[in-house]
């Protein structure tokens, strides 16, 4: 069989790896540590790539929870203005994690739980499970109700896709986002060519911040942030949160070219996805993280004042399925 799904042990934490023998591509996940997709490695341009970035001893000592690797971003992405919202009359406070705000959910450094890993004729998987109660039961009563999250990798070829499932298993209304903020290598090869590289985006609008919070204005992209044609990642300082999304079909499509190899990366994701936050580490250079979240930053505040800022809502039983592809192509 080409697919092949194992585990190894690394500082006292199981990591699933899952490998295509055919293509050489081969992803690592560390479910004790936010179910972190830290290690991917694809074809690009002859050779078997690492497209992903984490610290290198990540899976022996997980840290750092939103710089390495997948973070999974739930049940919000990105900040809350000063931990606090109210929603449907009544008032919630949520810990205060960097600097004055709460940011990134609870589920990015939880243990999850692995309900399924196999390999078939076409691909190599693993689901993990997450729900509020049971994996971070101290974080319950800082969200309305319980939810329930689920997250299947599956690895075929040049390709990683995630299946993303979210249901409300509460006889309350449950309000949530869900994001990624992976971390991508461009170049991809090492010490590569800064200058030969493109990063594009779909964007045609961005979200107007004040200390990286959205005002609730969105305005047409600038020069600085029109990513439409691509712009190299040399000297790419940004932190900024993109809405207007334009799709191919029903997805839209993130695209990291590397010109002196020829070859791209691309991160697509289907319409559930409305905002993008597009990031790079600082002194880093050659890394830049693509995020695609279902609503804006702090979308439980803006949404009560009549902005459309994309907060999803489900009642009781009900479920959203959403999905996101990491893929190679030689140009």
């Amino acid at each position: 069989m080409a697919y092949r799904v194992g585990t190894e042990s690394h500082g006292g934490r199981t990591v699933y790896t899952l490998q295509d023998e055919s293509s050489g591509a081969r992803a690592a996940i560390l479910p004790s540590y936010g179910f972190n997709l830290f290690d991917l490695r694809l074809p690009l341009a002859g050779e078997v790539r690492r497209v992903i970035d984490a610290s290198p001893d990540f899976a022996d000592n997980p840290r750092n929870a939103g710089r390495n690797g997948t973070p999974v971003l739930f049940p919000y992405p990105n900040r809350v203005r000063a931990g606090r919202f109210t929603f449907q009359g009544k008032d919630y406070t949520l810990p205060v994690t960097h600097g004055p705000n709460a940011i990134h959910g609870f589920a990015l450094d939880a243990s999850w739980d692995v309900i399924e890993h196999k390999a078939t004729a076409t691909e190599a998987t693993i689901t993990g499970r997450y729900q509020i109660s049971k994996n971070s039961p101290e974080m319950r009563s800082h969200w309305p109700t319980d939810a329930i999250l689920q997250i299947r990798y599956a690895l075929s070829g040049r390709r990683l896709s995630m299946t993303i499932n979210v249901s409300n298993p509460t006889d309350n209304d449950l309000p949530y986002g869900f994001g990624i903020h992976p971390y991508f290598r461009l170049p991809f090869r090492p010490n590569g060519d800064l200058t030969a590289t493109s990063v594009v985006l779909p964007a045609a609008e961005y979200w107007v911040l004040e200390e990286f919070l959205p005002t609730g204005e969105k305005r047409p992209v600038d020069d600085r942030l029109d990513f439409r044609k691509g712009k190299p990642i040399k000297g790419l300082a940004i932190d900024d949160v993109f809405g207007g999304l334009e799709y191919e079909g029903d997805r839209a499509v993130c695209r990291l070219i590397d010109r002196a190899l020829n070859c791209e990366f691309r991160l697509s994701f289907d319409k559930p996805f409305r905002e993008l936050v597009a990031y790079t580490p600082p002194g880093s250079g050659d890394i830049i993280s693509l995020e695609p979240y279902t609503q804006t930053t702090d979308a439980v505040n803006l949404q009560p004042k009549g902005i459309d800022a994309g907060l999803r809502v489900l009642g009781h039983g009900r479920q959203d399925t959403l999905s996101i592809t990491m893929e190679t192509a030689d140009n």
